[in-house]
């Protein structure tokens, strides 16, 4: 075992997620359609499985990554009933299409994945609160991570 030392350590500010922006298309869209009034989008990446590799001559587990198995999520949205993208988003949830679904943080840094929408539901209702509505997905593939205005 490798003796531990300590690094030197200088507090550093968050960055608020407020400003986080989200996009979507179809696979035939060649521009993302913005999608205004984004309340959540859950968590954004991949984690894998983990797949048991025990022999009979192992004296403890052993254990591996597995096959990448997209995540279910849920988008859950302001609603904006005049905003075409909102209108584009939901006619797409009502049909199960699969769409592509871009991020941008306000750190710039950017994800691109491939979802499977599985219908649209309007939120819980009550008198003194917002419309709002949430569409559940499935994520297929893996995410594209990037920084804005690098790469292509």
């Amino acid at each position: 075992m490798t003796a531990a030392t300590r690094f030197q350590y200088t507090p550093q500010d968050a960055i608020l997620a407020a400003g986080t922006q989200t996009k979507f298309k179809t696979k035939d869209d060649a521009d993302f359609t913005p999608l205004p009034g984004m309340l959540a989008i859950g968590q954004v990446g991949e984690k894998n499985p983990v797949m048991d590799q025990t022999t009979l001559e192992d004296t403890a587990k052993r254990s591996m990554a597995g096959m990448f198995d997209g995540p279910e999520k849920e988008f859950k949205c302001m609603s904006y009933s005049t905003d075409a993208g909102q209108q584009l988003f939901i006619a797409a949830a009502q049909t199960t299409k699969t769409v592509i679904v871009q991020h941008i943080w306000p750190d710039n840094v950017t994800a691109e994945y491939e979802v499977v929408l599985l219908g649209y539901l309007r939120n819980e209702t009550q008198g003194d609160k917002a419309i709002d509505f949430v569409v559940p997905c499935k994520q297929n593939g893996k995410t594209k991570w990037g920084k804005v205005g690098v790469g292509a």
